[in-house]
């Protein structure tokens, strides 16, 4: 009951800190003067204010208590977890990395974790050891999954390597075919290849199976430029209409739809 009520406190506290931190980046230390209890308690109570301040977007503060979470408590994986998304969320891949190093020292046979450490890899750029990561983890897997395959397809598109990620892609498509992240990672690269029908058909599908697609502006540009190289002239339009709607500041968008009135060549 104690340890409730201290949790229950810990939420309500947090959600004044991590408000008056967002707006004038200071600190109050009045609830950690009430901590009471085992490392193990302080830590479960820091985590809590961790992850309200993470969902209240101070990245700071969330921060600065997941790593309290783990001075006192080493082994709390969810802390490190999220002192990772919340490192990423502020654009520091390297911490966000640093997190999912120490997971994997930890648990050397947790497939998850390889297959984090090899996206943040990837964004780092350090696209040998991304590849290495995600081998690991699909090797302790032990099965087929989509998510780990788009993975891998991803880091052979950042080394240029198309056709080895096209093939991985596939596989990942064999196995969740709505999946729209490896849909629109085969779209970049169809559209990087000049592959108009195959962007034209992602296209389709993107929009189909992806709720988020249909308020994706460049899916509808990148869609419309593909019909328009293909003759398909009036649908063109059509989909430029709609790129034009959604992000109306765009000044190319305008610009594509005067060419394609025009008959006139659109890189």
């Amino acid at each position: 009951m104690k340890k409730i009520l201290f949790i229950l406190i810990a939420i309500i506290f947090s959600m004044n800190i991590c408000a008056v931190n967002a707006e004038t980046g200071s600190n109050n230390s009045t609830l950690e003067k009430l901590l009471t209890g085992s490392d193990e308690e302080r830590a479960v109570i820091y985590y809590t204010m961790a992850s309200t301040c993470s969902e209240l977007k101070d990245h700071e503060g969330a921060i600065k208590y997941y790593t309290k979470a783990i001075e006192l408590n080493p082994k709390m994986v969810g802390a490190y977890i999220g002192r990772a998304k919340d490192c990423g969320d502020m654009g520091d891949w390297q911490c966000s990395l640093e997190n999912y190093e120490t997971l994997k020292e930890m648990y050397p046979k947790d497939h998850f974790f390889y297959h984090m450490a090899s996206l943040y890899k990837t964004n780092t750029k350090d696209l040998d050891g991304a590849m290495k990561d995600i081998d690991k983890a699909i090797e302790l897997l032990g099965k087929p999954d989509s998510s780990y395959y788009a993975q891998k397809a991803w880091v052979y598109s950042e080394k240029r390597e198309y056709e080895n990620a096209i093939e991985y892609l596939k596989k990942s498509l064999q196995i969740n075919p709505n999946d729209g992240y490896a849909l629109g990672l085969y779209l970049f690269m169809a559209n990087a290849n000049e592959d108009y029908k195959n962007v034209i058909n992602i296209s389709r599908r993107l929009l189909k199976v992806d709720p988020a697609a249909k308020y994706n502006y460049a899916l509808y540009a990148t869609y419309a430029k593909a019909l328009y190289k293909t003759g398909k002239k009036k649908q063109a339009l059509k989909q430029i209409d709609k790129a034009i709607e959604i992000e109306p500041s765009d000044k190319d968008y305008p610009m594509y739809k005067e060419k394609m009135l025009k008959g006139e060549k659109i890189d």
